[in-house]
């Protein structure tokens, strides 16, 4: 038969895998992201902003001081309907200066504005809280996710490689008259759609690389770490749904962020009923004027001083409705903030749900693999002994490594979506901080031997739950 090319794809893609560079830590990326993250650094703005609306509602009810004065220049001209006076001319300087305070006594809109300013920047510092703990729990998830494509490209690169020698052996063996040629071809296919698999499993490892670039800004010659052998993963066997779904209706930060803004819709529709009501200040001013020339010329100039002290009492009588059409609207917002309320919690607790599940089929799936693995583990190593005694092929020992290979991929990925699943159940929480981050980047090491798990972790069966 004649010897067909053989593409060198899986070679290429392997270069692919070698380290490069130091890689990054995740709490080294959460730092980047928290200074370039476009939802996160809104949400800071937005605390920024209702604090400073809280500190004008403070400054509407303390005294209210301006002052004011100005300087002229006139020039006066005078003359009489009596045509036998003379008619004058004279230029002189006029001034004046006027302090006034305004202290508000009865504004009940000042004072709902202040308590509807303070629910607004609680609800902004929920807010914050909320981004910091979504970023926290994507920039993992973009993480993991870009690891578990890492793992699956190794896997899939390493699968071609096998295929390709599977093929190479078959077509040895059917220019040898051992092997029939359609079995050859069948291995050539199987190559090929080995190597197409691998092409997409490395557009997949690209576009989850795009995905953390989108949280943390550009990140380059990142190489992704391993997660390393024996750790001890988040056990939550012996926890109860119901427990986790009381946590978050009082710990969650979206749901006290909606909350604290249905408390602030209701302390709308009072400021709004208070346009019905009167006001009440004290007022009082100082003031001095004068001028060079009395009010007609050859008169002297004068000086006055005026102060004056008292209350100024304003009573609402007529606005033409639209104060009654400002409460309803405040009060239309109020149902509205209601029901957002609703739909917080309710997409809070379908959110801990699903984290939960997952967290169950990560555990079910680390678990399965890890058995798979040892079984893996086991016939590779009965293929190659089997080899060198001549009761196996290679083809036998290919097709061992490759099991393995997946095993140990599932088992990774597994691990992977337990991670991802508590990370997110403490988010919801408002729980994750840095220390958290930090855990994470202890369980991570920077290359495939450094998480390969030992002998006597093997014949443990590896890390326990």
């Amino acid at each position: 038969m004649k010897s067909l090319a053989i593409p060198v794809l899986g070679c290429s893609l392997l270069a692919l895998l070698q380290p490069a560079a130091q890689a990054e830590t995740l709490w080294q990326l959460w730092q980047k992201a928290r200074q370039s993250e476009p939802t996160y650094l809104g949400a800071r703005a937005t605390l920024d902003a209702a604090q400073a609306r809280s500190r004008q509602t403070l400054g509407a009810m303390l005294p209210q001081i301006s002052a004011s004065a100005s300087t002229n220049d006139n020039h006066r001209n005078y003359e009489t309907r009596q045509s036998r006076l003379p008619r004058q001319r004279d230029q002189y300087n006029s001034s004046s200066g006027q302090i006034s305070l305004n202290q508000p006594i009865w504004r009940y809109a000042n004072l709902v504005a202040r308590s509807q300013a303070e629910d607004s920047a609680r609800q902004a510092e929920y807010q914050l809280v909320g981004a910091e703990q979504d970023l926290v729990a994507k920039l993992v998830v973009a993480w993991f996710d870009l690891l578990a494509a890492r793992d699956n490209l190794v896997f899939a690169t390493r699968q071609a490689q096998a295929a390709l020698r599977q093929w190479q052996i078959l077509e040895r063996g059917a220019e040898l008259g051992q092997e029939s040629a359609p079995r050859a071809a069948d291995a050539r296919a199987k190559y090929e759609q080995a190597a197409a698999d691998a092409v997409a499993a490395e557009t997949e490892r690209q576009l989850k690389l795009a995905a953390l670039e989108q949280l943390a800004g550009p990140v380059q010659d990142f190489v992704p770490p391993y997660l390393r052998p024996g750790v001890m993963l988040a056990d939550l066997e012996g926890d109860r749904l119901d427990d986790w779904l009381a946590l978050v209706e009082r710990r969650n930060p979206a749901l006290l962020a909606a909350r604290r803004a249905f408390d602030a819709s209701q302390a709308e529709v009072r400021k709004q009923r208070a346009g019905h009501q009167p006001t009440l200040d004290l007022v009082a001013s100082y003031g001095s004027s004068g001028q060079q020339a009395g009010n007609f010329p050859g008169q002297n100039g004068y000086r006055i001083k005026t102060g004056t002290v008292g209350l100024q009492l304003n009573v609402p009588i007529y606005s033409g409705g639209s104060t009654s059409a400002k409460v309803a609207e405040a009060v239309a917002l109020s149902e509205k903030a209601r029901a957002d309320v609703e739909a917080a919690r309710r997409s809070a607790a379908l959110a801990l749900k699903q984290a939960w599940f997952g967290w169950q089929t990560g555990h079910a799936r680390e678990a399965a693999g890890r058995r798979a693995e040892e079984a893996a583990q086991a016939a590779l190593k009965l293929a190659e002994r089997g080899n060198d005694n001549g009761l196996r092929t290679e083809f036998d020992v290919l097709q061992a490594s490759q099991q393995l290979e997946g095993a140990r991929r599932d088992r990774r990925r597994g691990s992977y979506e337990q991670l991802t699943a508590y990370v997110k159940l403490k988010a919801l929480l408002g729980e994750i901080g840095v220390n958290d981050v930090d855990e994470l980047d202890q369980l991570l090491v920077p290359s495939e031997e450094d998480a390969a798990p030992s002998s006597a972790q093997a014949a443990d069966g590896g890390a326990q739950q």
